[in-house]
């Protein structure tokens, strides 16, 4: 009998190190990957399975009247896939686009949910909130984790903190990533503004959306925060999370945090909001998890970050990357895709 092929809608991305590490364990576990894009379209044959991971691209244009036509067009193709014997999977990585929600977003995310054979979603709170949000029934629904980026990165040997003037024996508080008015840096910098603690630092690092004004850290700068508003390149990015003390993400939204899991990758407690799949994946020992409708939720976790003790968090952290073990997640991915049994993977 013919071993299906994988069709994977990326293979990789520039973006992302998600997809490659994914291929590279199916592949392991003894599936061939494609690649999918306009010119594999019509590849797939009966049996084969194509995976959706970030759709919205293919459904959305610059006008709503090209959207229309393309959304038609898009919802075809994957009928015609699912009348033709391939099966159908899409990982949903964000319930809603990161561009927004709309009303044609819902329609059209539903729609796929209800054709694929399958979702995989990266953690119980988001199987909920799918199931409530598009009406699919939660047995659609498989939960497999995000996987780890042990070993993803390589260092570079760039001492950080010497290029910042950060001292090397402070306590470094680190937010890396897009900077955007979702992502929570003008709470984390008032937050950090109110610690009226000595011998700690916060450096802010990453690629700033057009408009968004960072003035808001002019006004508190006391000399100890640090901003690097530019895209930290995978080749830098090992060097600036072994640089920190605690890595801080504090999202107003978020769905599941592949920056959380790279934090824990290079062996950093996290401090997050108890949103979304972070609950999951930033468990008990790994990190401090605070109510974002706690007005002093982010405040008061930081000063209880600076009191973990690290033998113990790193004991901890160790036992979660276990979990998110990419052969793991993969060989059980490969049996949903196949049917030959069903489960579900708790991170």
């Amino acid at each position: 009998m013919r071993k299906p092929i994988v069709y994977m809608w990326p293979k990789t991305s520039p973006h992302n190190k998600y997809s490659e590490l994914l291929t590279n364990s199916i592949e392991q576990n003894g599936l061939q990957v494609e690649h999918y894009d306009q010119k594999a379209m019509f590849k797939p044959r009966r049996g084969d399975i194509v995976h959706l991971h970030w759709p919205s691209n293919s459904y959305t244009a610059s006008a709503f009247p090209l959207t229309v036509v393309k959304s038609l067009f898009f919802a075809l193709l994957l009928l015609a896939y699912r009348c033709f014997g391939m099966r159908l999977f899409w990982t949903v990585h964000n319930v809603w686009p990161h561009t927004g929600k709309s009303g044609w977003d819902k329609l059209m995310r539903k729609y796929i949910l209800t054709v694929c054979h399958e979702a995989f979603v990266m953690s119980e709170s988001v199987k909920a909130e799918v199931a409530a949000t598009f009406g699919v029934p939660a047995s659609k629904l498989v939960v497999t984790p995000h996987g780890h980026y042990v070993n993803a990165y390589a260092r570079k040997g760039k001492d950080i903190r010497k290029q910042f003037g950060i001292a090397p024996d402070s306590f470094l508080f680190l937010f890396i990533g897009r900077i955007n008015p979702y992502k929570g840096v003008d709470q984390l910098v008032e937050a950090y503004a109110q610690l009226g603690q000595g011998g700690c630092e916060l450096l802010v690092a990453g690629h700033v959306d057009a408009g968004y004004d960072l003035g808001f850290i002019d006004r508190v700068n006391d000399g100890t925060i640090h901003l690097y508003p530019q895209f930290v390149d995978d080749l830098e990015l090992a060097d600036y999370l072994e640089a920190a003390d605690v890595i801080v993400l504090p999202y107003k939204q978020i769905t599941t945090s592949g920056s959380a899991i790279l934090a824990l990758s290079h062996k950093k407690p996290v401090v997050a909001p108890r949103l979304g799949a972070l609950g999951e994946y930033v468990s008990e020992g790994c990190g401090i998890l605070y109510d974002p409708d706690d007005p002093e939720g982010l405040l008061k976790a930081l000063r209880l970050s600076m009191e973990m003790d690290a033998k113990e968090t790193e004991m901890h952290i160790a036992a979660k990357l276990r979990e998110l073990d990419w052969g793991r997640i993969a060989g059980k991915m490969i049996q949903i895709y196949t049917g030959t049994k069903r489960y579900e993977v708790n991170a």
